[in-house]
């Protein structure tokens, strides 16, 4: 009777109903389906182009690039230089009040060029109105997106050099590690670890090389093509140049408010800084599991798990290896947004700044998380230089072996096939084989190759220039200390005394 009636109920929806009831009760009433209702001022709807919170990360690059051009507009005697001063003397005081506790922009504010002003006319009158001679909103976005970058590049600069650091000390710490190298994730030869920190320091020295290019292309001033064709007014565009430490000025004043091209440049570099990090975290966290077991990380950088409570989690890794995704969106949406603009200023550039904004802020992120990541790693040497044993990855040194007596490439082959089978078959590794076992499968199997077949004797073997032998990877750690410190002296002039290099040298004394 009861599965009858249970039956019923499902069949008219009665529980369905009740169910979907209390479901809706969580929820307003009604669906506003009119939302967002825009402003009637058109200025307003400007808005929604960029958010308050672009806006404000803005706020400082545009007032100081108003700051050089009324300096410029004093210098040159376009304006009275009272009116000069006056004006700085308020944009200065917009500075500091912005800095300690004003949020500038309001609700009436179309953008932070118009904040600025209506502040700006609070503080000195109508003298406030000299901001717009011989600029135009086009140079002065151009400008202040420029002056924002430059600032963020130079927290990349600190930052990679902060990386490298850090892997140069592992490296030197750990120069005498053995471990498994593998290609297709499957274990090939015995390497060193400091080879591995290394082969990711030189992927961080080529980033380094990169945004060194960026900075160069990055660092010029559009300030002064005002809308997109010059200015009758005989403005120093120089010298406005050298107030904001620019380099140089970009002379086609079309090209000046249209180029977003170090925009496209720096989601590269930060794409490819994506990239790095998250290879080397997904090894590393392969690294940090049970069945790997080489290295762990303390309690304190791992996360619980709610349900099981036996286990922690390297979600930080995970974090580093996933978030490369957003520094490649970014790019292609930066590509697509500027594909098919004409070739001058549209309202279309605005619309990659967002976008901007988040991939400054994550590329620090993850670049600061590394730093914080790197020499927190606890190893298990034992278990790397017992696994480098495993699965017979000291073959390569019998093959070699084999072609330094004088047999063909194509017979070795088949010599150390015949030995792995052989050690497969009975559990065993290549060092438990006798000298009388070796013999049988080939005289050239002599006592030199029974002597010289550990890990230590395998990796050591490998003497090229740039290889994982002792010698060439304390030869490969000696250069890259060198172009490190070349690197550093490497940096623009217009970060070298704003950044403590001091703080970025590391060193470790045991692992």
């Amino acid at each position: 009777m009861a599965s009858t009636t249970q039956k019923k109920s499902k069949a008219d929806g009665s529980d369905l109903d009740s169910g979907l009831s209390s479901y809706l009760a969580l929820y307003p009433a009604k669906i506003d389906s009119e939302q967002p209702r825009l402003p009637e001022s058109v200025e307003l709807i400007r808005r929604f182009w960029l958010t308050p919170e672009v806006e404000e990360a803005m706020r400082d690059h545009a007032i100081i690039s108003y700051i050089a051009h009324v300096r410029m507009l004093g210098a040159t005697g376009i304006i009275e230089s009272s009116v000069a001063t006056k004006a700085e003397a308020g944009l200065l005081s917009i500075l500091a009040e912005c800095r300690e506790t004003m949020c500038l922009l309001t609700n009436e504010d179309a953008d932070i060029a118009q904040a600025i002003m209506r502040r700006l006319t609070e503080l000195i009158g109508e003298d406030a109105l000299v901001l717009d001679i011989a600029k135009s909103p086009n140079d002065h976005v151009a400008t202040t997106t420029r002056l924002y970058l430059r600032e963020a590049v130079g927290q990349f600069f600190a930052k990679l050099l902060k990386i490298r650091s850090l892997l140069l000390a592992l490296a030197e710490r750990d120069i005498d590690v053995a471990m498994p190298g593998y290609t297709h994730m499957q274990p090939a030869t015995p390497i060193l670890l400091g080879h591995w920190w290394l082969a990711n320091e030189a992927r961080f020295s080529r980033d380094f090389d990169r945004l060194l290019q960026v900075f160069e292309r990055l660092n010029q001033s559009p300030m002064g093509a005002c809308a997109l064709a010059g200015t009758s007014k005989p403005i120093d565009r120089d010298l406005v140049a050298s107030y904001l430490g620019f380099d140089r000025v970009i002379e086609n004043s079309i090209d000046a408010v249209s180029d977003r091209d170090y925009i496209i440049e720096l989601a590269s570099f930060s794409s490819l800084v994506g990239v790095h990090l998250s290879q080397m975290s997904s090894e590393l966290l392969l690294w940090t599991t049970q069945e790997f077991g080489f290295m762990r990380l303390p309690q304190s950088l791992t996360s619980k798990s709610t349900s099981m409570p036996h286990k922690r989690n390297p979600e930080m890794l995970e974090l580093l290896r996933s978030r490369a995704a957003t520094f490649s969106g970014c790019l292609t949406e930066f590509l697509s947004q500027l594909k098919g603009l004409p070739v001058s200023y549209t309202g279309d550039i605005k619309e990659s700044l967002p976008g901007t904004l988040d991939m400054v802020e994550n590329l620090r992120f993850i670049m600061e998380l590394t730093a914080v990541l790197l020499p927190a790693f606890r190893l298990d040497k034992t278990r790397m230089l017992n696994q480098a044993n495993v699965d017979l990855t000291n073959t390569a040194f019998v093959f070699d072996h084999l072609i330094d007596h004088g047999v063909s490439q194509e017979k070795a082959r088949e010599i150390v096939e015949a030995v792995v089978d052989y050690c497969r078959k009975r559990s065993r590794q290549l060092t438990d084989l006798t000298p009388s076992e070796w013999a049988q499968f080939s005289p050239a199997l002599d006592h030199d190759l029974y002597v010289n077949l550990t890990v230590e004797e395998s990796v050591q073997s490998c003497t090229s220039f740039g290889g994982t032998g002792n010698d060439a990877v304390a030869g490969t750690l000696g250069r890259a200390k060198e172009r490190y410190e070349a690197d550093r002296n490497r940096l623009p002039r217009q970060y070298s005394s704003r950044l403590n290099l001091d703080n970025l040298v590391v060193r470790f004394n045991s692992p």
